[in-house]
């Protein structure tokens, strides 16, 4: 008889490590437990201040078979600074967190532009593993009647696999159709954002927390619990 797995999908765990393993925790999760398995849906890095400790953490489970790691467009954004596009990164510095990733990793506060050369040295140097991992990471994970993506997968197009990379962790999965016959689990929008398009999120969290849960839409699940907010990280388990 087969073994009966249990899938605990997380997504956009953005550098909030305490959150995750609290989160995960409170599921149930346990890395030891050869039944379980963990699914991480993209965007480990940038915005909180524990981005190595997420980064420790999910490496050691994947090298083991412990977790799946599917790309995200936040991990994306360190694949490009170690390939050295620096005119990306200092925006992502500026822009989408990726200042507190290196904070994180190296201890540097405040990177500049002329710094960027240097930074990506010291990175390779102490994480001589990181740069390989990451361009490793699969673009999607499809289980059973699941379909697992950072973004968005257009199932209504036949050849959807052979789309660039950008597309599966910039897409948005609300605005398209799901893969025939399977269900789509999704991170990337913030769950909080597809309720309510136009609220004061801060506001929100604090009158209405159960807007940042895990969002059912038919064949879709959307599971980013918004994490600066929320303070939290939705956890969407699944039995086979």
């Amino acid at each position: 008889m087969k073994m009966i797995k249990k899938y605990f999908v997380i997504s956009d765990i953005h550098g909030y490590y305490n959150e995750m393993i609290t989160a995960l925790n409170k599921n149930g999760y346990d890395s030891k437990n050869e039944k379980h398995h963990l699914i991480v849906i993209g965007d480990m890095f940038d915005r909180g201040a524990q981005s190595k400790e997420v980064l420790e953490y999910l490496y050691k489970l994947n090298k083991e078979q412990k977790a799946s790691v599917i790309l995200g467009n936040h991990d994306n954004f360190l694949i490009e600074l170690l390939d050295g596009e620096y005119f990306k990164a200092i925006f992502n510095i500026r822009h989408n967190g990726t200042g507190k990733t290196i904070t994180s990793l190296l201890g540097i506060e405040n990177t500049r532009v002329s710094e960027l050369e240097d930074v990506r040295k010291q990175i390779i140097s102490k994480y001589p593993y990181l740069y390989n991992w990451l361009k490793s990471l699969p673009l999607y994970l499809e289980i059973s009647d699941y379909i697992f993506v950072h973004g968005g997968i257009d199932g209504s197009n036949s050849d959807w696999k052979q789309k660039p990379a950008k597309e599966f962790f910039w897409s948005r999965q609300k605005s398209l159709e799901p893969v025939k016959g399977k269900t789509m689990v999704v991170g990337h929008s913030r769950v909080a954002t597809i309720r309510y398009p136009k609220a004061n999120y801060k506001s929100l969290f604090i009158s209405n927390p159960e807007a940042f849960n895990i969002l059912y839409d038919n064949d879709k699940i959307f599971i980013d619990a918004f994490v600066e907010i929320s303070k939290t990280i939705n956890v969407l388990v699944i039995e086979t």
